[in-house]
């Protein structure tokens, strides 16, 4: 008898995401997991997986969250949100490992009820907000969160390649790191359940360990149903 297959989801939109989806199947190839890509077009939606990670990409759309709609919102896909937050609905429910990656992370806020900073140039901030793939911009990490426990480091130097970022923070739901103007940079479920957002994208700094960290103990998780 074979040794058990675990699925991943991975999703993202039907255009522009395939770079993010490499990366991320790269940084989480191991033996015995299947790396599904997810996308709005799909005929079927999956039902039963064993992790999903939301990656980057389009805003989500305001009126999910907000009554109004900031003139920076270029382009949203509508489809891909409901997609997404379907899987996490069925993740939730389940308690499936879930890791958001920037928008991804976003999603997670608005699922459970939060709101979504539309533009970060709206803030009066006190430290330039560059827009980077380079791991140049400085976060700090909360030291009793989930993300410590993982990273065993408080300070972190990420890319950030993002408008806009979390306000109200939603229901069930801890911050686990901010950068210099406080904004949000990470949160997690405030329960036992594996559910964490990272604003930066771990996939594009593969070299650094602590990105390595991250994705090695999702896997983990998604193999051993605990964290």
């Amino acid at each position: 008898m074979g040794s058990k297959k675990y699925k991943i989801l991975i999703t993202g939109s039907n255009r522009g995401s395939r770079l993010a989806y490499t990366f991320i199947d790269f940084m989480i190839d191991q033996k015995g997991i299947e790396v599904i890509f997810i996308k709005p077009d799909i005929r079927f939606t999956p039902t039963s997986f064993d992790g999903l990670i939301i990656s980057g990409g389009v805003d989500i759309n305001p009126k999910l969250y907000s009554k109004s709609v900031d003139r920076s919102v270029k382009r949203v896909e509508p489809k891909r949100d409901e997609l997404e937050l379907r899987l996490l609905d069925i993740a939730i429910k389940r308690d499936i490992p879930v890791l958001g990656i920037c928008r991804g992370m976003q999603l997670i806020n608005v699922y459970f009820g939060g709101t979504l900073h539309q533009d970060i140039s709206n803030l009066d901030l006190k430290y330039p907000n560059r827009d980077t793939l380079f791991p140049i911009n400085r976060v700090k990490v909360i030291r009793d969160s989930k993300l410590f426990r993982i990273l065993n480091q408080n300070i972190l130097y990420v890319n950030s390649i993002h408008h806009q970022a979390v306000d109200k923070l939603g229901k069930n739901l801890r911050v686990n790191a901010y950068d210099k103007n406080k904004i949000i940079e990470g949160i997690e479920s405030s329960d036992s359940r594996f559910l964490i957002g990272v604003q930066w994208h771990p996939e594009y700094i593969f070299y650094k360990r602590e990105s390595r960290k991250i994705f090695s103990r999702f896997v983990k998780a998604v193999k051993d149903k605990q964290f």
